[in-house]
């Protein structure tokens, strides 16, 4: 996650509208905007809008609230930054460990997403490529044959035969070595 400059987080829910697309901060920024606006109104460009009393309490307030949204923003991208969200795209977890080659790891968050959906094409897909990296073809060719069965599994058509290609051809060399051993030891 990229670093916010400082200045952002002056403004009221900005840094969680650039972090997380939040609307609930958009309208927290919006808010934050016509209160800012009413009061630089009537202040300085009708005064009778706002009495001169009830203008100090609203600058006042204004700078409270400022403040602490200010904070609230800091502490909030702090404790962003630590603690990961638990409940964070599984499928981005299991990517990040499948490239890292962290095959435990992708294949227990490609599981997790299996659980929650066994329809879902693209961590099943997933999980097939990581079986043959791991070598678990047999696992790989039923994850694969599960696939194909599935609706909208048309549109990863090409994938599914790649990835079943790839399969049959890591399969080869276990069975030429094998083949090969077994005839080099019938010489001895």
């Amino acid at each position: 996650m990229r670093r916010m400059p400082w200045p952002a987080y002056l403004w009221p829910g900005l840094p969680q509208i650039a972090q997380q697309g939040s609307w609930t901060a958009l309208l927290v920024a919006i808010a934050a905007a016509l209160v800012l606006n009413i009061t630089l109104l009537g202040s300085f460009i009708w005064p009778e809008l706002i009495a001169s009393d009830l203008r100090i309490i609203c600058w006042a307030m204004l700078a409270v609230a400022w403040s602490a949204s200010a904070g609230f923003s800091v502490w909030w991208s702090r404790r962003l930054g630590r603690a990961p969200d638990p409940n964070a795209d599984p499928f981005r977890n299991a990517l990040d460990h499948y490239l890292k080659g962290n095959w435990f790891e992708a294949e227990r968050e490609l599981n997790k997403l299996l659980r929650r959906d066994n329809r879902d094409l693209e961590a099943r897909l997933m999980l097939a490529t990581l079986l043959r990296h791991t070598k678990r073809f047999d696992e790989a060719t039923r994850q694969l044959n599960v696939l194909v069965r599935l609706e909208g599994a048309k549109r990863w058509e090409l994938e599914i035969r790649r990835e079943g290609e790839l399969i049959t051809e890591a399969r080869k060399p276990t069975i030429t070595n094998a083949n090969t051993a077994q005839a080099n030891s019938g010489e001895d």
